[in-house]
């Protein structure tokens, strides 16, 4: 594992995370802003000021700049493929209060107080350090600003009925992530990271995500192509904590849990609010 000019894990040349990867963006255009971003969207307002901090390719970032036009939104995210398809969509769909930039959490090109709303999905479980990083949205939010954050917490999936597959798949993901520092399960600490950084806490709350019927196989097939774009797992093979092998048994087994009459799952994540005093 090497480290590119941002700092930021790469293997052979290629995102950590396979965020370069055009399936694993596609995976994370067709985000729903009620479901992922629901529990904030009381506290906006038309013509605040807010940024998306690791807005991935913009499907949040959209929904929220809706919400409180004209005011100005902008999406940050430390992959520079992200940010060319957010600004690409942006063009697309015709939105125009939206602008995208690449920017590193723990450094953002902002000043102190820019924003009304700081917001962020699903970015401080690949850090080493979250609370640096909370600070730093702390930093850029204004006094009496609200920050919204989501953070996995993935210890305890429903896996119905229970699949070797889905487990493995896990336990390798989970791996990788504590290789370079983060984790895929502690959004418990959310309140507890927020705190520490400046923020006054008022509210975190645990959200389930679910699949069931149809949508086993969307979710099957979302994690397979994770499997097969993420470089963590291939650098798994490399350092002989798993096998090519066993990777195809950890695709078979998703597929065939898919395809049961049964099957269900579900996965916890965890919100909170809190206010810049």
């Amino acid at each position: 594992m090497t480290e590119d000019a941002l700092g930021r894990p790469e293997i052979n040349g290629r995102s950590f995370y396979g965020y370069d990867s055009s399936d694993v963006q596609d995976s994370y255009t067709g985000r729903d802003i009620e479901v992922e971003a629901g529990f904030i969207l009381p506290h906006l307002k038309s013509g605040m000021s807010l940024l998306d901090c690791g807005c991935g390719p913009g499907a949040i970032t959209f929904g929220l700049a809706d919400v409180v036009a004209p005011g100005r939104v902008v999406g940050a995210d430390i992959e520079p493929a992200m940010i060319e398809q957010a600004t690409r969509l942006a063009a697309e769909s015709g939105v125009q209060n939206v602008e995208f930039s690449v920017g590193d959490i723990y450094d953002l090109p902002f000043e102190d107080g820019e924003f009304d709303i700081v917001f962020s999905h699903s970015v401080t479980e690949h850090l080493s350090d979250p609370v640096r990083a909370l600070r730093e949205l702390h930093r850029v939010a204004k006094p009496g600003g609200l920050a919204g954050i989501v953070k996995t917490d993935w210890t305890f999936p429903f896996i119905v009925p229970e699949s070797e597959g889905f487990s493995k798949f896990f336990e390798l993901f989970e791996g990788g992530f504590n290789r370079i520092g983060g984790s895929l399960n502690r959004g418990r600490y959310l309140g507890a990271y927020m705190r520490e950084a400046g923020f006054e806490v008022i509210e975190v709350r645990n959200q389930v995500s679910n699949a069931f019927g149809e949508t086993t196989v969307i979710t099957a097939e979302r994690f397979i192509s994770w499997l097969d774009n993420i470089p963590l797992f291939q650098e798994s093979v490399e350092l002989g904590i798993t096998s090519e092998s066993e990777l195809d048994a950890v695709r078979a087994g998703m597929r065939e849990w898919a395809a049961h009459p049964d099957a269900y799952f579900s996965l916890p994540g965890v919100r909170a609010l809190g206010v810049k005093r």
